[in-house]
């Protein structure tokens, strides 16, 4: 049971969180890297802020490539580098990474220290200061990463905040890993529960920053960005994050799919991965300043957590009846506990309360899709497919192949309605809702010239040109009449133009014959 169930849900979240670590290079790699080195060149200021604003534009197509270029060997050292910046008064770590400031600062000098602009005061210096142009591209390139909002940026500007070239940059890494937040929360998590010291403090800082630190708050952060979420989820998944079990168990039931299959992968980690690492032990203050005659333990592991969060679920959904456990809370110094303590089948639990959440996910959208269909019965299209829209926002993968046929004879008849009221744009949404649900139907052709019919109404209301689309509607259905009259119109309406200035040309080309005949005729 436990290899079956971890393979399918692991296989279904992580084609959708695993980044290829085999990414073909891009169409724009050559000109970032192109682009960086005429940022360290110059030789002005002005230069070097055209070619900036032009990293900046590319940057979410050559993420990689900045990065690599990032981490290049140096042509100018890092004690020049670091004149640079001492030179506008920037914070720089000394060579072991750590930085002379006090370590606590006030909102106040926090703000001050969020808006410090490097790229500004660097421009600003002499450009033909030693090191400045390479100073200035490391911090361009850093900037455009974290521009980009892409996750795997995050974790290249971390980790050049710990390469012996890029270290003393490692203030202005933090900083725009903040800028970024969400897209850098999965790298800053990673990293915080890292075996490394030093990373795992850096990351750990960044998120109390950023108030993301919880496993609840960084998947708030994300609501709404599925793809971010489910790179969350797998970095709970991946490190074992003992306070992400609650956050993870609420939504192994979540509306997206891929959601619920990622947090769903994370949760049978937690109970079936490696066993986690026994909680340290101490003896406990009682009341009256006395303590325990024996160690306890300090903390509860991930799998106890997990326990208790099945134990809990299984109660009031299942209505069992699981006494929680929990050995930090037990003050009893003998052999005997006061309480039985019950085992739980993890795995099997854990099975029969997927199920619950399935069949019961199973009666909701049975019930939304029948009230869908009465709506539809009643004649009020616009409330079917208004109960359609949510129901395909939350999933738009739900229902069967004959379900989903049946939803797009829905949206089919509503965008007929539409189009007799002459409402082309809000015609042309519900035609391509139709084609995109039974692309392979019956009505799917007639449903997609339906849809360019309407959509170049639309833009011909708008006094746009609508002939691209009144002919691609021509092309799908020869017979569809009424985009054949809007084709013909549409060609009708450019020939008075056209034989206008047909007929200019005519009278030029006669007059020069003429003019050519009467100069033969002298000569």
């Amino acid at each position: 049971m436990r290899g079956a169930l971890v393979l399918v849900l692991i296989a279904s979240a992580s084609a959708a969180a695993a980044p290829d670590p085999a990414t073909p290079p891009g169409p724009d790699d050559a000109r970032a890297r192109a682009i960086l080195e005429r940022v360290v060149a110059g030789p002005d200021t002005a230069a070097r802020k055209a070619a900036i604003d032009e990293l900046t534009a590319i940057a979410p197509r050559a993420v990689d490539a900045i990065g690599t270029w990032l981490r290049r060997e140096h042509k100018s050292d890092v004690a020049e580098r670091r004149a640079v910046l001492t030179e506008i008064k920037a914070s720089v770590p000394d060579k072991t990474g750590k930085f002379s400031q006090p370590a606590r600062q006030t909102g106040k000098e926090q703000k001050a220290d969020d808006d410090l602009d490097w790229q500004a005061e660097l421009l600003a210096l002499d450009p033909q200061t030693a090191g400045a142009g390479e100073a200035i591209a490391d911090d361009a390139a850093i900037r455009a990463l974290a521009a980009s909002r892409d996750v795997h940026a995050a974790q290249l500007i971390f980790d050049a905040a710990f390469s012996p070239e890029t270290m003393i940059y490692r203030d202005e890494c933090g900083r725009y890993l903040r800028k970024m937040e969400p897209a850098s929360i999965p790298a800053l998590t990673s990293e915080s529960m890292g075996k490394d010291a030093d990373r795992k403090r850096y990351a750990t800082w960044q998120l109390e920053r950023l108030d993301r630190q919880e496993p609840s708050n960084a998947l708030d952060a994300a609501l709404g960005d599925e793809a971010l979420t489910v790179a969350i989820l797998e970095v709970f998944r991946r490190t074992h994050h003992r306070e992400a079990v609650h956050a993870v168990w609420r939504r192994v039931d979540a509306d997206s799919p891929r959601v619920r299959a990622a947090a769903r992968a994370a949760w049978m980690e937690y109970i079936t991965g490696p066993p986690p690492p026994p909680a340290p032990v101490a003896k406990l203050n009682l009341p009256g300043g006395k303590k325990t005659k024996k160690a306890k333990p300090l903390w509860l592991t991930y799998r106890e957590l997990a326990d208790n969060e099945l134990r809990k679920a299984a109660n009031e959904l299942l209505h069992e009846d699981y006494p929680l456990e929990d050995p930090t809370l037990d003050d009893a110094d003998d052999d005997h506990h006061r309480s039985r303590t019950v085992k739980v089948d993890l795995e099997d639990l854990t099975r029969r309360l997927f199920e619950y959440h399935d069949a019961a996910r199973a009666r909701r959208d049975a019930d939304e899709w029948a009230a869908a269909k009465a709506k539809s019965t009643a004649g009020d299209l616009a409330a079917a497919t208004a109960l359609v829209d949510r129901m395909l926002a939350a999933n738009p993968e739900r229902g069967s192949r004959a379900e989903r046929a049946e939803m797009a004879r829905l949206y089919l008849a509503w965008g007929k309605q539409l189009e007799g009221r002459e409402r082309w744009a809000d015609a042309a949404a519900a035609y391509s809702k139709a084609h995109g649900l039974d692309p392979q139907g019956a009505s799917a052709n007639d449903a997609l010239a339906a849809h360019h019919y309407t959509l170049g109404k639309a833009l011909a209301a708008e006094g746009k040109d609508g002939g691209p689309d009144f002919r691609r509607a021509v092309a799908l259905k020869p017979d569809y009449a009424p985009a054949r009259t809007a084709a013909r119109e549409v060609a009708t309406a450019g020939r008075p133009a056209w034989m206008l200035y047909a007929a200019a040309a005519a009278v030029v080309a006669a007059m020069m014959l003429f003019a050519l005949a009467m100069i033969r005729r002298r000569a």
